[in-house]
């Protein structure tokens, strides 16, 4: 590895835990997709809106190219963007904001050209706040110890600390999309105990033979390396060592011991994230034109149909064959959480739909002991027979 190469921070949690996995996922194409684009397009929106500019919900229906990819910026989108920015002005209320604003954190992991570009800083007294957006809704993610908030808010401190004689720093994180939010404070030195853990992981990195390669959940989630990881590879040997067939899962299950069961529990989620890996490694290759023996690129299922031309058609079938308005469009009620968004400013109105908005319950889920939610209390199927019985 290169004792130039740059340590991202939005891979602070592969490389700190892992640091093998740098050199391990350096092979592979760091291309972008409509996810990250969309992610891209709404941080952009929020910028400038907080920057002054103007209001999204006055650009819905704009088109926008990211990345090669194009979008139509959406009420939803728009939506949310002022969601975030509402909760950055809250928090920036009395003090100094600082939007997109690069910070350097290369004099703490001692490594040139070590940078990140922070959504939203602030400077309030003795307290530095950095405000995170994540406009996906695939993960949940969490403020607390989360690797790259804390090298933004090290990268802060280094860049702003003349400011300030900065006692706390707080790190928020913010998923409008599921209504998350995170928020984490901690006093400097804490942040810079952590500062010199990624230190040493970059020395790790940038100078061993063989840096350490670990797997786990977080680390492995979105490594491009997973379907080649030896250590991915060895995790999930071991948790399905013995166990190869259906015949063999319907003879080894009902055998496992408690603490058997708990620990095999346990490597589930992994066993998952090394099963995508493969999926993805392969249709990788046969994108590429590598051949993958026993396997080739079909085209799926087309998508539903869409007019190429929706104006066109809409004019033909109203001027040409005078269709009815009640025949061409079709009117569907809104959904509770856009009703919510349209009449939350007016709290009686609102109040009076609330009790026509139903919700099915959540299906029973398995969860870690440490979940904030609370056991389910389930009868067992014994049990209710005797109650019937009784």
């Amino acid at each position: 590895m290169s004792a130039h190469a740059r340590l991202s921070p939005s891979g602070a949690h592969r490389w700190m835990r892992g640091p093998g996995s740098v050199a391990l996922e350096a092979p592979f194409p760091d291309n972008s997709n409509r996810y990250s684009a969309e992610g891209t397009l709404a941080h952009d929106l929020a910028a400038h809106f907080l920057q002054g500019a103007v209001d999204p919900h006055t650009l819905v229906g704009t088109g926008a190219t990211v990345d090669g990819f194009d979008f139509t910026i959406s009420k939803e989108m728009a939506a949310f963007v002022v969601d975030y920015a509402k909760l950055v002005r809250e928090y920036a209320e009395g003090g100094m904001l600082l939007v997109e604003k690069r910070v350097d954190f290369s004099p703490v992991i001692d490594v040139p050209e070590s940078f990140g570009t922070s959504d939203a800083i602030i400077i309030k007294g003795d307290e530095l706040i950095v405000v995170d957006l994540k406009y996906g809704m695939g993960v949940k993610v969490d403020a607390t110890e989360n690797e790259q908030l804390q090298l933004y808010a090290l990268g802060a401190l280094n860049d702003f600390g003349i400011l300030a004689d900065f006692a706390m720093v707080t790190m928020v994180i913010h998923q409008p999309r599921l209504n998350h939010v995170s928020e984490w404070t901690v006093p400097v030195e804490v942040l810079r105990a952590f500062g010199e853990d990624a230190r040493l992981s970059a020395v790790e990195v940038l100078h061993h033979e063989a840096p350490r390669l670990e797997a786990g959940e977080k680390q492995c989630r979105f490594c491009k390396a997973k379907a080649t990881c030896p250590a991915l590879n060895d995790s999930v040997s071991l948790a399905t060592a013995g166990v190869a067939t259906v015949a063999d899962f319907a003879e080894f299950l009902p055998t496992l011991v408690e603490d058997e069961l708990s620990t095999a529990m346990s490597r589930v989620e992994l066993v998952e994230q090394w099963c995508k890996g493969i999926r993805a490694e392969v249709e990788r290759r046969l994108l590429a034109g590598t051949a993958v023996e026993g396997y080739k690129l079909v085209a799926g299922r087309k998508g539903n149909r869409a007019w190429a031309d929706a104006a066109e058609a809409e004019r033909i079938m109203k001027k040409s064959f005078r269709l009815r308005d009640d025949d061409m469009y079709e009117q569907v009620l809104i959904s509770p959480t856009a009703a919510e968004k349209l009449l939350k400013d007016t709290p009686k109105r609102w109040a009076r739909v609330q009790d026509l908005i139903q919700r099915g319950e959540g299906k029973p889920s398995v969860a870690p002991a440490t979940d904030k939610r609370p056991a389910l209390a389930i009868a067992s199927v014994a049990d209710e027979f005797r109650a019937l019985l009784n």
